[in-house]
Order: structure tokens, then sequence, then C-alpha cells
């Protein structure tokens, strides 16, 4: 463009155009020129259009020596392809400038963010408190180590991305044992298979620990059994769900996901969890699997039937029984620091009756336990 032609109003607009063409045809700066470049960026870039936004990212992203001052502007500009093209730059960002990015999206500037090699544990974190499955698979493919403390403790509280990257976390072997048992019906089958050997790995270490083996074996009462066979075989995968939930004191929404899930080892757990016989687990896995699975598949089943103990199996229910608690629990129970039981059953904390069912003084003169009801 020619300056000198333009009127007064365009002239002003374009100088900063003009100065980044300038600036980035030259191989290097010395450190006065960058400054008074990074100085006029800063006072003309607010007055440029957008259109001319544009091409000045498009100019100084590849090019090595722009001023990190000019980058920060153009990360934090608000039309979102200039940042994009910024985020792009070739020369190193800024940690804060990337966090405070991040934190204001949208999805597809994380997206970029997520792709550059040189993030800081900063802005690695911020991409896990605010970056969708999608771009933090991406990361974790890109950059395992990405994985560390400070990042699934940024997830922990976002239970649908943490739901969504189970699969991935779990073949990582990133999640605690109780995150594993609580992602179970999000695992694929060979993340389930894992979960079910961390449960039986601490049922070994809890009977070393005790010497008692009555702590592998199920407490339901025989008629609670006998309503749950027959509401499984004659009353349908509804009938059977609604059962399961009360029975094991799960939510009716995770009941029905269990009931419903394809892979069948969710019922597979819960089958052994209240030790119904092996035939009465075996009719009940064909009666509710036995039209979406090949008999190949439900032979496997049984053998995973067979091969759980009941108390790894309760190691699994409680963390699904602990999912429901923690939604539902009033604002003034969430003000107490209540203990935290990690890996133990219903039967060995300090509230819970001899009959393994946990409940109020009140709950006990309203109702009959679960194990003990018909």
């Amino acid at each position: 463009m020619d300056l000198s032609l333009e009127t007064d109003r365009n002239r002003k607009d374009r100088v900063l155009l003009a100065a980044s063409e300038l600036f980035a045809t030259t191989s290097s700066h010395d450190g006065p020129e960058a400054r008074i470049f990074a100085e006029l960026f800063r006072q003309l870039l607010p007055a440029t259009p957008d259109a001319d936004r544009l091409r000045i990212a498009e100019t100084l992203a590849p090019y090595p020596h722009t001023p990190p001052a000019c980058l920060a502007l153009l990360i934090a500009d608000a039309n979102e392809d200039v940042a994009a093209l910024a985020l792009t730059a070739v020369a190193p960002l800024s940690g804060p400038d990337l966090v405070r990015r991040i934190a204001r999206g949208p999805e597809r500037l994380r997206a970029i963010v997520a792709a550059r090699p040189d993030l800081s544990r900063d802005a690695v974190t911020a991409l896990f408190h605010f970056a969708d499955a999608d771009t933090l698979r991406a990361l974790l493919t890109r950059a395992p180590e990405a994985l560390d403390d400070d990042a699934l403790a940024a997830l922990s509280d976002r239970k649908e991305v943490m739901r969504a990257l189970a699969d991935l976390l779990a073949r990582r072997k990133a999640l605690p044992s109780t995150q594993l048992f609580a992602l179970f019906l999000d695992l694929d089958h060979a993340g389930r298979l894992e979960a079910i050997a961390a449960a039986e790995a601490r049922t070994l270490s809890e009977l070393v620990k005790r010497q008692d083996p009555r702590v592998l074996n199920a407490a339901f009462k025989p008629e609670v059994l006998k309503h749950l066979v027959e509401a499984a075989l004659n009353g349908g995968a509804a009938v059977f769900a609604a059962h399961l939930a009360y029975t094991l004191d799960i939510p009716a929404e995770a009941a029905a996901r269990i009931v419903d899930d394809p892979g069948g080892e969710p019922l597979v757990v819960c089958l052994r969890a209240l030790g119904t016989s092996d035939a009465d687990g075996g009719r009940i896995l064909v009666r509710l699997l036995g039209q979406r699975r090949p008999l190949a598949e439900l032979r496997d089943l049984l053998a995973l039937l067979n091969s759980i103990t009941p108390r790894a199996a309760m190691f699994l229910i409680h963390e699904w029984q602990s999912g429901r608690e923690r939604k539902s629990a009033q604002p003034a129970q969430q003000a107490v620091h209540a203990p935290v039981y990690d890996g133990l059953s219903q039967a060995e904390r300090p509230t819970v009756a001899k009959s393994g069912t946990r409940r109020s003084s009140q709950d006990r003169t309203l109702a009959p336990s679960r194990r003990e009801a018909g």
C-alpha cells in the first residue's frame, strides 16, 4: 500500500500492518527495535480493523522473533481467527497468556493450544480444568506425560469429562483403585478386567490382615435372592433393574445402565455381590443378555462370574453407592468432613448394622434391611 495516498483515518489504521510486514522481513532485531515495535503495536492494535489484524497475525505467527508482548495481544484478540493464528506462533508463548486464553475459550482455541509442544505445567493444568474430552484425548495422545496429579485433581471435579476419558485413563494406569471402581460402567472390557483385578487384590490384602475367610462371602438373605431371580426371569429388565437398585442401594439410573450394558460385566459383578448361585446367575445372564450376546461370550461371562469373589464385587459396588450418596447429600451434611472409608464395604463401617446395611436410627424404624427384605 502507499500510505502517502491514504486518508488520515486510513493511514493511522494501516500503519501497524505496514510496520509488521516490515518488521518480519528483517532476520533479527536488537532490543531497542523490538521494544519500539512492541510499543507501536500496543498503541495501534485497538484501532486496526479486523481484516488487517488477521493479516498481521498471519505475518507474525511464523516469524520466530516476534516480541512476546505482541503475541500476547494477538492471543487475547476478540477475533477468534486472529487469536487462532497467534496461538500457532513459532515463538514461545507466555504461560499466563495461554492460561487466560484457555479459560476464556472457545474450545477451538483450546484445541490449538493443546497441540503446542511447549506448554507449561500451568497451561496443561488449565486445559484439564476447561477443555472438553476430545481436546484432552488429543493432548494425552500427543503427550502422555501431561497426565499428572494436578491434571487428575482437575478432572475429578468434571464427572462427564472423566467418564468420557475413562478408557484412556485406565489404559494408562493413571487411576487410583477407588476411581477405577467408580468409573467401572464407563470402561471398556480391558479396563473392567483391570478394575476387577484391583478389587481382588484389595480383597486378598484384607483377607491377609483379618485372617477371616468370611470376608469372601455374601450375606444377602435367600428370600431376597429369590425375589431377584423371579424379577429377572419373569418381570423383565426394567423390573429387575428396580429390584437391583433397591437391594444393592445403588442409583436407579446406575441399575438401568447395568441391566442394559451390552458387555455384561457390570451385571456379573452385581450377581456375584448378591451371592446368587451359579445356576441362578447363569439363568439371569441368559435371560437378560441371551438375545444380545453370542453363546461364546455368554460362556466368558459365566467364567467371569465363577472367578470373582463376592467381596471384590462389593468393593466395586460400594463406589457406585457412594456416587449416589454424594449426589443426594444435604447441604448441612456436605459441610461436615466425614472420615473416608477407602476400600471398605458397608459391613466394616462404624455406623453399619450387623446385617451389613448402613442406616440411621430413624431409618431402622421405617424400613427393613435390604438384605432381609422380601
